[in-house]
């Protein structure tokens, strides 16, 4: 999991450099929630069994009802990475900190609108 977050990384910074002149940061923050979804469907995915995953998402300060009802639901790992237990387990704040997912979107550049001009633009 490090090795491809380091890659993405690489590639995210590069890129966001590219596109820094946009105006909506709101672009950024759709791509950066995609690709922490992506890495969630991957750890569900490489738990062995569901009970494997049910007992990392407590061990995580998940509640037990809340990571039955979603790791036991017949969903597919897709869909499981969207679920409130798997988010809550995995947060933005857990790809930054601990495994050091670069977010560019939190960046206040000068000529950036904010989230309420980009509302009342559209």
């Amino acid at each position: 999991m490090e090795a491809t977050i380091a890659e993405i990384n690489n590639w995210y910074v590069g890129w966001s450099n590219y596109f820094e002149m946009t105006y909506y940061p709101a672009q950024l923050k759709k791509i950066e929630a995609h690709i922490r979804r992506r890495l969630r469907s991957r750890l569900v995915d490489q738990q062995k069994s569901r009970r494997n995953l049910f007992r990392k998402l407590v061990k995580r300060g998940v509640p037990r009802d809340q990571a039955a009802s979603a790791v036991f639901s017949h969903k597919g790992r897709w869909a499981l990475s969207n679920t409130r237990a798997v988010n809550k387990a995995y947060s933005p704040g857990w790809f930054m900190g601990e495994m050091g997912l670069v977010i560019r979107s939190d960046q206040q550049l000068p000529h950036w609108f904010d989230v309420q001009q980009w509302i009342r633009l559209a």
